[in-house]
C-alpha cells in the first residue's frame, strides 16, 4: 500500500479539527444552524450543538491513533459524518431561500452552492479511502511509520502548499468595499454642491430598488419610505451564526458612531423571537429575503448605505470587520472639517 494514501486520513483529521474548534465556543449558533438546515427536531436541539463539535475534534484524534481498531472506529465515524453532511447540504440545495451552513463556525465562506457540495463530496472521497485503509488492516500512522525521506519530503511540501492556500485565497475579501462611503453619507445629508462634484464620486450610484420590510406590529414600511427623512445604513443578515451575534452586539456601537444616520437591522428570518433582540428598536424582517436578494446582499452579516435622495449611497459590504470599517469611514466623512469658530467673548477689555 502506497504511504501516500495517509495523506486521506490526515487531512480528515486537520478539516475535523478546525471544524470542532471553530463551533466549540458558540454552540447556539450550530443550533440555529441546525434548525435552518431543517434537521428532525430530535437531532437540532442544544445537546447536539454542544455534542458535534467534541465529536468532530474526537473523531481526528481516533483517525492519528496508532491502533488499527481505534483507526478503524475513527475511519467509520468520519464516513459518517461526511456523508451525513454532504447528504444535509445537497437537500439544502432545493431550498429557497437557501440557509447558510455553518459548517465551520466563523470560518471560511457560509454560503450553499454548487462549490459547498464540490468540497463535501471531496471528503466523503478521502473518507472512503481512510476506510478502505482501515480494512486492509493499516492505520494513518502506521503509513506514516513507512515513510521514506523522499515521501516526508513530499508530506512537508503538501502541508506548504495548503497553508498557502489558506493564506491565499482564505483571506480574500467576501465583499466589495466602496470607496468613499462617508463622503456619500455626508451629501445625503445635505443638497450636492454641484454636479460636477457627483461626476467625480468612483462610486456608480443607482436608484433604491423596490422593497418592504415588516416590524413589531407587523406593519410594512418600504426601503424609500425608511430611507426617505433620513439616509440609512442597512444591516443584513440570513443567518444566526456567529457572525451575526458579534454583528448585533455592536450595533449599538454603529449607532453610537452615525447619529446623523438611521441604523436598521434587517433579517431574513423573523428576528422578533431572538431573545437577543428583544429590547432592541429598528429591527426589521425581511420574508423570503426579497430585499436580502434585491439589495445582493452576498455573505451574511451585510451592509448597504441607503441615501436620503433616493439612490443607493454605498454597499454592500460582507463581514463584520468590513462592516466596522465602513462605519469608520462614514463616521470620519461626516465628522465636522475645518477650524473651529472662535469663541464669542462678550465685551472688549479696556485697553490701558
Amino acid at each position: 500500500m502506497s504511504p501516500a494514501l495517509a495523506l486521506a486520513p490526515l487531512t480528515l483529521a486537520a478539516v475535523l479539527v478546525l471544524s470542532g474548534l471553530a463551533k466549540r465556543p458558540d454552540p447556539s449558533s450550530t443550533h440555529s444552524m441546525m434548525r435552518l438546515l431543517r434537521l428532525p427536531a430530535p437531532v437540532a436541539t442544544m445537546p447536539t450543538a454542544r455534542a458535534l463539535p467534541w465529536g468532530e475534534i474526537g473523531t481526528a484524534a481516533l483517525l492519528l491513533t496508532p491502533w488499527r481498531w481505534t483507526y478503524a472506529l475513527g475511519a467509520l465515524a468520519a464516513l459518517g459524518l461526511f456523508l451525513t453532511f454532504w447528504v444535509v447540504i445537497a437537500r439544502a440545495m432545493t431550498f429557497d431561500p437557501r440557509p447558510t451552513c455553518g459548517c465551520f463556525g466563523r470560518v471560511g465562506d457560509h454560503r450553499i452552492n454548487g462549490r459547498t457540495v464540490t468540497r463535501n463530496t471531496v471528503l466523503v472521497g478521502l473518507a472512503l479511502i481512510a476506510g478502505w485503509i482501515a480494512l486492509q488492516g493499516r492505520s494513518a500512522t502506521g503509513l506514516l511509520a513507512d515513510f521514506s525521506t523522499d515521501d516526508w519530503l513530499w508530506l512537508a511540501l503538501a502541508v506548504a502548499l495548503a497553508a498557502v492556500t489558506f493564506l491565499v485565497l482564505g483571506g480574500a475579501p467576501t465583499g466589495q468595499r466602496p470607496a468613499r462611503a462617508g463622503r456619500r453619507a455626508r451629501q445625503d445629508q445635505a443638497t450636492p454642491s454641484s454636479q460636477e462634484e457627483t461626476a467625480e464620486l468612483e462610486y456608480v450610484r443607482t436608484p433604491i430598488p423596490r422593497g418592504v420590510l415588516v416590524d413589531r406590529d407587523h406593519q410594512t414600511v418600504s426601503l424609500h419610505a425608511l430611507a426617505r427623512q433620513q439616509a440609512q445604513l442597512v444591516v443584513l443578515a440570513n443567518c444566526w451564526c456567529g457572525s451575526t451575534v458579534a454583528a448585533i452586539d455592536r450595533l449599538p456601537a454603529w449607532r453610537d458612531r452615525l447619529p446623523q444616520l438611521g441604523v436598521q437591522l434587517v433579517h431574513t428570518l423573523r428576528p422578533f423571537d431572538e431573545p437577543r433582540l428583544a429590547t432592541t428598536t429598528g429591527v426589521w424582517w425581511d420574508p423570503g429575503a426579497t430585499v436580502y436578494e434585491t439589495l445582493r446582499a452576498g455573505a451574511s452579516p451585510a451592509a448597504v448605505l441607503l441615501g436620503a435622495d433616493g439612490l443607493l449611497a454605498g454597499g454592500p459590504v460582507n463581514g463584520v470587520e468590513q462592516i466596522e470599517e465602513f462605519v469608520a469611514d462614514i463616521a470620519a466623512e461626516l465628522a465636522p472639517t475645518g477650524p473651529e469658530p472662535p469663541a464669542e467673548t462678550g465685551a472688549a477689555h479696556p485697553q490701558t
